[in-house]
């Protein structure tokens, strides 16, 4: 199965809440644990599975992403944030996501944790199509 069509079915399954959130359905123990560090290094073990990242929040935007516009994800549709220094996986999260809103008033510096699917394009493009997400810890 191609990586395109998982992740679509990944996507076609739903949203997933993780705990906290309101109507929560997904369990965040479905989601291995990994740094971005490994999942770069190690990127065919862990391509199209569900990981959970956790690092300090950067930045949010909607169209700084573009390489991935043109093949698996239309970017349009998704917010891309960054978590952590060195931030070595872009993260994407749905515009209509129920989490879109706490996404974009999220603060410089919270601590966060995302839960996704994890795929890369060519040798340098490493990104994480999320499914859900938790607030750590506040700045």
């Amino acid at each position: 199965m191609t990586t395109a069509i998982r992740t679509m079915m990944v996507l076609a399954l739903g949203l997933c809440l993780v705990a906290g959130v309101a109507a929560a359905e997904c369990n965040p123990a479905d989601y291995e644990p990994v740094s971005q560090a490994d999942l770069v290094r190690h990127r065919d073990e862990y391509q199209g599975k569900k990981v959970q990242v956790t690092g300090v929040f950067l930045f949010t935007g909607s169209d700084f992403c573009y390489q991935i516009r043109k093949t698996k994800i239309n970017t349009r549709d998704y917010f891309c944030f960054a978590l952590g220094t060195p931030s070595l996986v872009r993260l994407y999260l749905r515009k209509d996501h129920p989490q879109a809103d706490e996404l974009l008033n999220l603060k410089r510096g919270s601590r966060v944790t995302a839960y996704g699917v994890f795929d890369y394009l060519g040798n340098d493009y490493n990104y994480m199509v999320v499914d859900g997400f938790e607030v750590k810890g506040a700045p």
